[in-house]
């Protein structure tokens, strides 16, 4: 085994292994869900290999956590469901099933001496050029109890992703010119004035005749092809309607506010104010001083205070916190561990009223003044209640449209009509109005919803619910409207839209000429003028891809401006709603010295991101090979 390999060495490279236990701690150190079900329970099925329950909760917990890190406070159920956490961890489960199907069909894997070949070669299991060992690796997974066994198998499906990501992308090549293209997009800036022609001006003035509507129609009858559209019918789980089922009571809220006296404690706050005079961050840097200019400015302030000034007016003379300064310094009140660990300590540690030596953080060197503490404190019921109350009434909200889920899934997965079903759960069978794929109807506005009605058979009733904005949806499709050429009475209006456009937008293109030839004489903004249109410019250098100011972005217009020699006036550019014409005000060129260093870089990078994207496709072909079953009941269960 490798471990046995491993055994052979003494010593261990702490800042990897860290890394990787630091995921089994995010794992195995988290409170489980209570209650949800057995861990061994299936909640999704990959071509016959199971998802389980303890699989989910561990890989959902991990992702939440590093969530929580990200928003914080903000993060709660609401933007949790929002973020779609829950299918974003089971799609991911689900392509790690995909990832050891595909592998097996292949014929890939990892046998032992691979996987300790592969672990001795690693440049992250390296020291001074030679391979670090096992024995340490051993005792810190014994301490945070991770078996060797789970350490070897999820560095074996992290090798055979690669190894099937190698076979299905190696042939990925990225050429010189499309390094170039992409050092360009990243590189060339241009600022520019423009001015642009409306067509809406033109449009009131055009006249259509029917005879012109009717040869447009008989010319170009594919263009006004109308798509299949798809009709299904639905019951749905309304949320916001369970929610006002689901009342609380002054006992239950009084129950939980003792169970969690623990959870609602405000800690311990140090209400501070500080003066900061930033170092420089490296000696190039714009912002700050020099480590011991700081350190001479920040002991100058600290002694006029210490001479009895006011520290309110010396920070605002000379603190440069941009966001307390203006406020005399003052930073509010926060518990341990908002601040960075210096700050805290140096604050937590003085008296009301007391202020700090010179301290030494990230930033720079403060000046801290503790103006008052707060104590601990457990605030009382009443301040708490009302939110208390939200969070039982979300999670008996939660509970209710949970069991009817559930409910409604068994139901049609036992073949049930969703006529019956709605019957039985006292909800209406409703039907939407034909839509077409990319189309988001109302109610089921949900781009999941609207794929997954095209993969419906006609007459098939889907018994896995999906998302929409309002709660949670099931889905049948009685009806499929085919794909048809209308009669021109069905699209008249229409076709007549699409002249009048037409030429709106030629008679833009005509006054956009004139003012170009104007501006050549008069310059633009003149030029706009005379013909009633405003002449606008770039706020400052915009690159490849960029917006051009209001004109937004068009592959037209991005060719205009970066192949447009400054100073020159463009031809006519198609914009959105019109004709713009810009002229190159200001120009940072393509630089083939930087080109020719970073090239290397830039082909790496493309080549990645060019496999990732050819593995990607790779994979949504694969899911066509395999039945992927989703058992609603035990998510839901979970997640309740």
């Amino acid at each position: 085994m490798a471990l046995g390999f491993m055994r052979r060495h003494r010593r261990w490279l702490f800042v990897f292994l860290w890394l990787v236990i630091g995921a089994f701690v995010l794992t195995f150190n988290i409170p489980a869900f209570q209650e949800a079900g057995s861990p061994g329970e299936t909640v999704a099925e990959v071509g016959g290999r199971p998802i389980t329950l303890g699989e989910f909760q561990r890989a959902y917990l991990r992702q939440r956590q590093q969530m929580q890190r990200l928003y914080g406070d903000q993060l709660d159920p609401a933007m949790l469901a929002r973020l779609g956490l829950d299918e974003q961890v089971l799609s991911s489960l689900v392509e790690q099933r995909l990832v050891r199907l595909e592998a097996e069909r292949l014929g890939l894997s990892v046998d032992d001496d691979a996987l300790a070949r592969s672990i001795e070669a690693s440049p992250m299991f390296q020291q001074n050029g030679r391979f670090v060992g096992g024995q340490e690796i051993k005792r810190l997974l014994d301490l945070q109890g991770i078996s060797v066994r789970e350490f070897e198998d999820s560095y074996r499906e992290q090798l055979l992703a690669e190894r099937l990501e190698s076979l299905v992308t190696d042939g990925v090549a990225v050429s010189q010119g499309e390094a170039e293209r992409e050092f360009r997009r990243r590189t060339e800036q241009v600022r520019a004035e423009y001015a642009l022609v409306s067509a809406d001006k033109y449009a009131p003035e055009i006249g259509v005749t029917d005879a012109e509507v009717k040869a447009a129609y008989d010319s170009r009858r594919e263009e006004f092809r109308v798509p299949e559209k798809r009709v299904v019918s639905y019951l749905l789980v309304d949320a916001a309607a369970l929610r006002a089922r689901a009342a609380v009571t002054d006992a239950e809220i009084g129950a939980y506010y003792q169970a969690r006296r623990d959870e609602l404690t405000e800690p311990e706050q140090a209400c501070t104010s500080h003066i900061l005079v930033k170092v420089k961050a490296t000696p190039e840097a714009a912002e700050g001083h020099p480590e011991e200019e700081a350190r001479r400015l920040a002991q100058q302030a600290l002694a006029q205070v210490k001479a009895g000034a006011d520290f309110a007016d010396i920070a605002r003379k000379v603190s440069e916190d941009a966001g307390s300064a203006s406020a005399g310094g003052d930073l509010g009140c926060s518990p341990r561990g908002r601040m960075v660990p210096e700050f805290d300590n140096a604050a937590f540690s003085l008296d009301p009223g007391q202020v700090s030596d010179l301290v030494r953080t990230g930033f720079g060197f403060h000046v801290i003044r503790l103006d008052s503490r707060k104590e601990e404190t457990v605030p009382a019921l009443a301040q708490v209640k009302e939110g208390i109350r939200q969070t039982l009434v979300a999670q008996k909200a939660s509970a209710l449209v949970a069991d009817k889920v559930q409910a409604i899934s068994r139901a049609l997965a036992g073949g049930r009509r969703l006529e019956d079903v709605g019957r039985i759960e006292g909800l209406a069978v409703q039907k939407s109005a034909p839509f077409a794929r990319g189309e988001r109807p109302p109610v089921l506005d949900s781009p999941l919803l609207v794929a997954r009605a095209f993969e419906l058979e006609r007459g098939e009733v889907a018994s896995e619910p999906l998302a929409v904005g309002a709660g949670q949806a099931f889905v049948g499709l009685p009806e499929i409207q085919p794909a048809k050429l209308p009669e021109l009475a069905e699209v008249q209006d229409k076709v007549k839209a699409a002249l009048v456009e037409e030429r709106a937008m030629e008679r833009a293109r005509e006054a956009a000429a004139a003012l170009r030839a104007r501006a050549g004489r008069e310059g633009l903004e003149k030029a706009a003028a005379a013909l009633g249109a405003v002449r606008k410019e770039t706020p400052s250098l915009v690159g490849r891809g960029q917006p051009l100011g209001d004109l937004g972005t068009s592959r037209g217009l991005e060719e205009a401006a970066f192949t447009l020699p400054e100073k020159a006036v463009s031809e006519p550019v198609r914009a959105p709603g019109g004709y713009a014409v810009l002229r190159v005000l200001e120009r940072k060129p393509f630089d083939p010295a930087a080109f020719e260093s970073q090239k290397d870089q830039i082909a790496h990078e493309l080549k990645q991101q060019k496999r990732g994207q050819l593995f990607r496709a790779y994979l949504s072909k694969a899911r066509e090979r395999y039945t992927i079953e989703r058992r609603p009941d035990a998510l839901q269960r979970v997640l309740g």
